[in-house]
């Protein structure tokens, strides 16, 4: 059976603490801000979750949720960790016959501080082999998150820049922190053969050297290969562009309860609707209406609406579909 999305990625286990004895700090830097808790003090949490994340995880849920045939391919221990991710997805009808166990390393974790609706991430990121399998037949794959080994990395992007040679399959590609850092000359090979790029504003500025007005980004970004760039900057709402129209919507106003996987909802969300057939600028709607249910709860995943909530919310919002700028 041919499958409409594979993602690729690492799987982590995520554990949430709320808090709400501390307090910011302004910097003099601009634009930093520090959360400040009492040294050495035993501080009182609020409230505790812990369920399967990483960016492939999340992505792929916000898929089947909205009824696609989805695979994972990712590494995980060989660990309760492990198995409780496999056994999330699976309970969401994600196929996880690609993925992979370390038995020598265990599954990747974060931990993420909740502070006023923000969260500030404790990451720990194992050392991965990277062994792409043969993948099925599918429609997209979304490439995501991995983590810190260079050549590790490289050898993935090879593996997946080969089968995009060899099969029509239409890549999404949003990079992660270890990703970008290789710059834009490294992953030049996958640009050229990315459909759909998806970073946030500051991912974006990483990438080009560019710190300007969202035009001056995308196009930039679109100069390095990708037949359409998507980006997302906060409550400014999101930007677009095809090569042809510069596309701009604004954000759903919502009690933010925890920013956590937004940018993933969003992504997968978007993806899939041009995998069911919308236009961009009806996909970007698509994906502002999700991304708003994502931070009304803890967790990227647990707040990810199913298609006809999503198309009945999205439909009561015509502002949301995109227009030009």
């Amino acid at each position: 059976m041919e499958l409409d999305l594979v993602t690729i990625g690492d799987p982590t286990i995520d554990t949430f603490l709320k808090i709400h004895d501390a307090h910011l700090a302004l910097r003099v830097q601009p634009d930093e801000t520090q959360l400040c808790i009492d040294y050495a003090d035993k501080i009182p949490v609020d409230e505790f979750h812990r369920m399967a994340g990483g960016n492939c995880v999340n992505a792929a849920l916000a898929a089947a949720r909205l009824g696609l045939r989805v695979a994972v391919y990712g590494v995980t221990g060989a660990d309760p960790e492990g198995r409780s991710i496999v056994s999330d997805l699976q309970r969401e009808g994600v196929d996880t016959s690609l993925m992979a166990l370390d038995r020598r390393h265990t599954t990747n974790a974060s931990t993420a501080v909740v502070f006023r609706g923000e969260r500030t991430l404790f990451v720990w990121h194992q050392p991965r082999s990277y062994h792409l399998p043969e993948l099925p037949a599918t429609a997209w794959i979304y490439a995501t998150s991995v983590g810190p080994r260079g050549s590790a990395l490289n050898r993935l992007h090879e593996a997946l820049r080969r089968h995009l040679d060899r099969h029509p399959t239409r890549l999404a590609f949003s990079p992660g922190t270890h990703q970008l850092r290789l710059g834009a000359l490294a992953l030049a090979p996958l640009l050229s053969r990315t459909e759909l790029l998806l970073l946030n504003r500051h991912e974006a500025s990483q990438l080009t050297g560019v710190d300007g007005h969202p035009k001056a980004l995308l196009e930039a970004l679109h100069r390095l290969g990708p037949k359409t760039v998507v980006i997302t900057d906060g409550t400014s709402g999101s930007y677009a562009f095809d090569g042809d129209r510069f596309l701009r919507t604004g954000i759903l106003s919502v009690p933010v309860v925890d920013r956590t996987g937004a940018g993933d909802g969003y992504g997968a969300t978007l993806m899939a609707a041009l995998q069911f057939g919308r236009p961009l600028q009806v996909a970007m709607a698509w994906g502002t209406v999700q991304a708003a249910h994502v931070v009304g709860v803890f967790g990227a995943t647990p707040g990810l609406l199913r298609r006809r909530r999503l198309q009945a919310a999205v439909s009561m919002r015509p502002e949301l579909v995109a227009e030009q700028f």
